[in-house]
């Protein structure tokens, strides 16, 4: 029995091997120089730009400026990498966060975080958004650059039936959507913020995390399987 259950065991850790997390970048706003990647404001009192500053990949950067008396406000693109679907999956966002020298946020609150947009056709549904639970805190921040910055993309509602805490790739596919599915039609990183002060801050190298399977892991875990059921007839014969 105990042999039994260390076959077990080692089956399970292969099958945990036989998948890694791999980050592809998706945006890295070299052009146009005018909403690099297409990305544009989304909403009063903020503009998108390209730039130089927190440039980690390449030469630009977007900057994200939001004036004091704005508050919920985004930086939006329709022009969607293919790699933001499912398949292949999104696990999560990742990017690299530069705060300037003197743009340190100093009032209440300001945080960052990925909104979703999409549409079901068949439904006649458009202009739906999955707005995601985790956020990056800017308040507090000191003037640096922030690498390898990780929002998951979970914790949304589902637009079409409200269902809470569901991930992206529960909520999106690529193919023809069901009855509580969207298609991807746009990407947007929000800021949200109290009115008490402006923010500014410079995103790059924008990827996205991806649960791949990795062959040789996977040859071994079938390997392991062959042979734990082969010791099984064994021992039962």
């Amino acid at each position: 029995m105990k042999r039994m259950f260390a076959g077990v065991a080692a089956v399970a850790i292969l099958f945990c091997a036989c998948t890694v997390r791999a980050d592809t970048t998706v945006y890295s706003f070299e052009a146009p120089p005018v909403n690099p990647d297409g990305f544009g404001p989304n909403g009063g009192g903020v503009t998108i730009s390209q730039d130089t500053i927190g440039a980690t990949d390449l030469l630009h950067s977007m900057k994200m400026s939001v004036v004091q008396g704005a508050t919920f406000v985004g930086a939006l693109t329709t022009a969607v990498n293919p790699l933001i679907n499912n398949p292949p999956g999104v696990d999560a966002v990742k990017f690299d966060l530069t705060i300037n020298q003197g743009d340190a946020f100093p009032g209440a609150f300001d945080v960052i975080g990925v909104t979703v947009f999409g549409f079901n056709a068949g439904l006649g549904q458009f202009g739906l958004q999955a707005q995601f639970a985790p956020l990056f805190h800017v308040e507090g921040k000191v003037p640096g650059t922030y690498l390898d910055q990780l929002i998951p993309l979970t914790g949304a509602t589902n637009p079409l039936d409200f269902t809470p805490n569901q991930t992206f790739n529960q909520i999106f596919t690529a193919g023809v959507p069901g009855p509580n599915q969207l298609n991807v039609s746009g990407f947007e990183f929000f800021l949200n913020k109290s009115s008490d002060a402006p923010s500014t801050v410079y995103f790059d190298k924008v990827r996205v995390v991806t649960t791949v399977p990795e062959p040789a892991s996977c040859t071994l875990l079938g390997l392991a399987m062959v042979g734990f059921i082969g010791s099984i007839r064994r021992r039962a014969r």
